[in-house]
């Protein structure tokens, strides 16, 4: 039976991997810094799930990773110490990260000879990428590809996830293909989701997949846009940057009263939407993916990852997301995704 460590086992990304993995009948340990936390989630599970105090802004000493044979990181990390660590034991690295900084970090490193690393697995970047992917394929010549992203504030966001989107408003992104920073939530455009949203408002936003697709195909243009399915607090977020009020979210007690609220799905819808296009108004060739509870499906593609490096022959080194499957393979294996006209 393979062992695998799920880090950040106790949040909302991280629990759902949990449940998912022991479903699959691999031996699951849980790892992060909150014993109290991680304790309790433990005994949902018959026999109790084995626990692992760790903090990844420390060096974790080996004999907490002895016998792994995979670990799957559920939470943000700013330096590459702990995926080099994994790399040196031979140990398989999956990571749902969406901060770009640090995944341009894991990009640069040496690739492994001893294990398989992945990044880039859950919405953005995930299934994005894969979207994308299958567009460019779709139309070869398209030069500017615009991904838009919308999200249900009903659905029930993890803390964590909540709090980095958050933060993403006083900080800066060097796009691709510009070498100035460009801040986040400042150029909107408005976009046709289909049913039930119809259009929304979306803003530029900082997400990684654009970062990774351009890594591995330089000769085009891509962008991602975030939209929110309540087009009030798309315009509130946007207000907010317009008149200078997102150093407010620098203060932690400010930042509490939007977690608090994300967290609890109290109104809006718990879908989430993925689309690619060349940005016009009219592309016959859009892609439109629909889907529901996105911390589950991040656990599904991360699962369904993890399943195919341990049970597929593959040789070891860095992989991203649309170097292993294809937006129509997901799309077979996750029912909570479906593409929609």
């Amino acid at each position: 039976m393979k062992t695998i460590a799920v880090v950040g086992g106790h949040g909302q990304v991280g629990k759902g991997n949990v449940r998912e993995l022991t479903n699959h009948g691999y031996f699951v340990v849980l790892m992060g810094r909150n014993l109290k936390k991680m304790e309790v989630f433990a005994q949902e599970f018959l026999p109790i799930l084995e626990q692992s105090e760790v903090d990844l802004n420390k060096f974790v000493i080996p004999e907490k990773l002895a016998d792994l044979d995979m670990v799957i990181v559920c939470l943000d990390q700013t330096d590459t110490q702990f995926v080099e660590q994994c790399q040196k034991l031979g140990i398989d690295y999956l990571d749902i990260s969406a901060n770009s900084d640090f995944l341009k970090k894991v990009n640069l490193l040496p690739i492994p000879e001893k294990s398989k690393r992945v990044i880039g697995l859950g919405l953005a970047p995930g299934v994005t990428n894969l979207a994308a992917a299958a567009y460019t394929k779709k139309e070869p010549s398209a030069q500017m590809i615009v991904i838009d992203v919308l999200l249900g504030i009903g659905d029930r966001h993890g803390e964590a996830a909540v709090r980095w989107t958050f933060e993403q408003l006083n900080r800066t992104y060097i796009h691709p293909k510009w070498a100035q920073p460009i801040e986040n939530f400042v150029y909107s455009r408005k976009t046709d989701f289909g049913p039930p949203f119809g259009k929304r408002r979306s803003a530029n936003f900082g997400f990684a997949d654009q970062h990774l697709l351009f890594s591995a195909d330089p000769s085009r243009n891509y962008v991602t846009f975030l939209g929110l399915d309540q087009n009030w607090l798309t315009a509130l977020l946007r207000t907010i940057k317009k008149v200078g009020l997102e150093r407010l979210f620098k203060n932690p007690r400010v930042i509490k009263s939007p977690v608090w609220f994300m967290k609890r799905g109290l109104v809006g819808d718990r879908s989430f939407v993925v689309k690619v296009s060349n940005g016009q108004v009219k592309d016959l060739e859009k892609i439109v993916l629909f889907g529901e509870e996105e911390a589950k499906m991040t656990a599904e593609i991360a699962v369904f990852v993890a399943n195919k490096i341990l049970i597929e022959t593959l040789p070891n080194g860095h992989y991203h997301l649309t170097e292993l499957t294809t937006m129509s393979e997901i799309l077979s294996q996750l029912p909570r995704l479906s593409a929609t006209e």
